[in-house]
């Protein structure tokens, strides 16, 4: 159960700072946000990401916790990038 949450959490945190850069909220978006907006997606994406660390370890301990987190990170990154190359495709779908 910590895996999928620690999992989610990491995903949203990625969407989030992905979401904060000015580029990547012209490509989802198609317009900028204001400045106070992207500051409070970093500040939120940086939260998460730090919420997942202190539930992984809370729930495996410091040594496995971390290593799970990492990884987790890790897998995080990579589908938050897969979705960012793939853009076109999901809003093609989401479209229909």
């Amino acid at each position: 159960m910590i895996h999928s949450i620690v999992a989610v959490m990491t995903i949203a945190g990625f969407a989030l700072l992905l979401m904060a850069m000015t580029r990547h909220q012209q490509d989802w978006l198609r317009r900028k946000l204001p400045a106070r907006i992207s500051r409070w997606l970093r500040l939120g994406g940086l939260g998460i990401l730090t919420g997942a660390f202190a539930v992984a370890c809370a729930g495996f301990g410091w040594a496995y916790g971390a290593v799970a987190w990492f990884g987790w990170l890790s897998f995080g990154a990579a589908l938050t990038l897969t979705a960012q190359t793939n853009r076109e495709r999901i809003l093609a779908r989401l479209r229909r």
